[in-house]
This record gives structure tokens, C-alpha cells and sequence, in this order.
């Protein structure tokens, strides 16, 4: 018996380990913890099987919402780069190897279908470093346009708008006046890039 749901439990506590900061891993973990604690993983009818349903039902919706967002992610970006001026001004050429560079192609959707297929997805690429692609992402396109915007206008100068919490419109006025004499200062060495 224990080796017939050995394997099933290995597989339910690397499942729990990538689902990790899920609110399913938390009640799992609490099941895991009891089955420990009592030693009751032989008991009838087996734990295993219902608990490891909610963690892959969990892991397959998390990861399938991150693909996804993901393929959004890149999608928005790309269209931004496409009205760009600043990107359209640049040869074919320019536009491929700054674009490969940053690699601005979304990565293919994993499959997660199965519990097998989760558990490959997750040992490549764990949720928390799929949560750091997408948010990288915005910051690739912005890298990008920066490059590009260089290459069309060497003497450009980076300007990064400081950020605020802005109550009213007045906040908002004085924002926008620093904001303004911030890039008016810049102006001075060339042209500036936000």
C-alpha cells in the first residue's frame, strides 16, 4: 500500500511547493499537515487524489491567467511600438536586432492539460518567475523605444518622471510644473526622451 501512494504523495507535496502563496496551497497544506501528523496516509478512502486535485485545478488557472496576461502583456506593447514615431523612424533592420535583443516576443503557452504537463511547466518556469516576466515586460518596450530614440537622436537624455500620489488638482498643477522645469533644464543639453 505505502508503495502504491508513495509516488502520489511525492507528487502532492512538489505540486504544494510550486503552489506556494496560492490560498488553495494554504488549505492543502493544512491536509498535508494532518495526514503527517496523524500518520494517516494509508488511510481509506485515500487523501491524496482530492488534494492533489486542488492544487493542479489551481496551478492550471494560475498558470493559464499568467500565459495569458503574458501574451496581453506582449501584445500591448507591440502595438505601442507600432504607432511610435520614434520606432517607425527606424530602418527594418534597426527595429529586428533591438527587437531581438530584448527579446519582444512573447514565449509559447506551456501546456496544462494534464498534471504532468503542470508539473513540466512549473519545474521550467516557476510562478513566481512568471510573475516577474510580465511585470519586466512594460520595461523591455520601454528599453526599446529608449534605444531606438538614441539611435535617431544621439545627443538624447533620458528623463524619468518622478512619481507622486496626487490628491487634487492643485497637487496635480505643481506635478506637472516640476515635472515641466525637470525637462525644461534637460532641453538645454538636447532633446529628451520621457
Amino acid at each position: 500500500s505505502i508503495a502504491k501512494r508513495w509516488t502520489a504523495w511525492e507528487r502532492l507535496l512538489e505540486l504544494q511547493g510550486f503552489a506556494s502563496g496560492l490560498a488553495e496551497a494554504e488549505a492543502v497544506g493544512k491536509s498535508i499537515a494532518a495526514i503527517t501528523e496523524g500518520r494517516t496516509l494509508l488511510a481509506d478512502p485515500d487523501p491524496v487524489p482530492d488534494l492533489t486535485k486542488q492544487l493542479t485545478t489551481a496551478l492550471r488557472n494560475t498558470v493559464g491567467k499568467l500565459q495569458n496576461d503574458l501574451g496581453e502583456a506582449f501584445k500591448a506593447g507591440n502595438d505601442s511600438l507600432a504607432t511610435s514615431q520614434v520606432w517607425g523612424g527606424l530602418e527594418e533592420g534597426k527595429r529586428t536586432t533591438i527587437g531581438a535583443s530584448a527579446s519582444l516576443v512573447a514565449p509559447a503557452k506551456d501546456a496544462i492539460a494534464t498534471d504532468d504537463d503542470i508539473v513540466v511547466a512549473l519545474r521550467a518556469s516557476s510562478l513566481g518567475d512568471r510573475r516577474n516576466l510580465l511585470d519586466a515586460v512594460p520595461q523591455r518596450f520601454a528599453r526599446v523605444l529608449a534605444e531606438a530614440s538614441l539611435l535617431l537622436e544621439p545627443k538624447a537624455q533620458r528623463v524619468v518622471l518622478p512619481g507622486a500620489t496626487i490628491h487634487d488638482a492643485t497637487e496635480l498643477d505643481q506635478w506637472f510644473a516640476g515635472v515641466r522645469q525637470q525637462v525644461v533644464d534637460k532641453l538645454k543639453d538636447g532633446p529628451v526622451i520621457l
